[in-house]
């Protein structure tokens, strides 16, 4: 139970969906137009930028705020505890119970819970992202490749010596590719599984750039 608990309140967390609020509040089911993702980027296509920001800062939050708070005992695999309780509240944004399991792509959660983590490495991680989408135009492949970049980044971190991480990593570098690294790459593999579809429309010429916002009516509806 002393584990159990943290992780079906960081689950619970992550289910709450503020992109489906946002839509309720204006009317729009964010579900059934556009990508059909209940996420910042396409609130802030069907909505306007402003309901856009205002997802994506929620949801960041709603990733920050479990993995600063919320433990589980520490093991092998993660000496803080922090690494099970992001996985579990990412899992439940992107796979909520309260919407049939048809939630976001975790994106911003991961932000959140990168910046709870290590906010030094996640910065830097962040102008990387911010630089890929400006740079392809696309969301997805910025979404992507930040996903991959923040474990990568903080295991390389951890083995040139840097006490990263929350809490302190280990001394030992060894400690580095197993102190909550392996729920990283779970969180990443999740994202990119969650993103395959944005993959088939870039290649198909159909996906939506970055900063594009098409009018309610000529959505395609889902």
């Amino acid at each position: 139970m002393e584990t159990l608990l943290p992780l079906l309140a960081a689950y619970a967390i992550g289910c709450v969906s503020f992109a489906a609020l946002a839509g309720r509040i204006k009317g729009v089911d964010v579900r059934a137009y556009g990508s059909g993702n209940p996420g910042a980027t396409n609130v802030g296509r069907l909505l306007g930028p402003a309901w856009g920001r205002a997802v994506l800062l929620l949801d960041i939050l709603k990733g920050f705020l479990p993995v600063l708070l919320l433990a589980v005992p520490p093991s092998g695999l993660d000496s803080g505890g922090h690494g099970p309780i992001a996985l579990a509240v990412v899992l439940g944004h992107v796979w909520p119970v309260t919407s049939g399991f048809r939630g976001g792509k975790g994106v911003a959660t991961f932000i959140g819970a990168m910046l709870a983590l290590e906010w030094r490495v996640a910065l830097p991680v962040l102008l990387l992202h911010a630089l890929l989408k400006r740079v392809t135009g696309y969301v997805s492949v910025a979404s992507v490749a930040l996903a991959w970049l923040f474990p990568v980044a903080l295991a390389a971190g951890r083995l040139a010596g840097l006490h990263l991480g929350l809490p302190a990593s280990q001394p030992d570098p060894r400690a580095a590719w197993s102190d909550g690294l392996l729920y990283l790459g779970l969180l990443a593999v999740v994202v990119t599984l969650r993103h395959a579809q944005n993959f088939v429309r870039i290649r198909a010429g159909t996906e939506h750039r970055a900063g594009d916002r098409v009018p309610l009516e000529r959505l395609e509806q889902k």
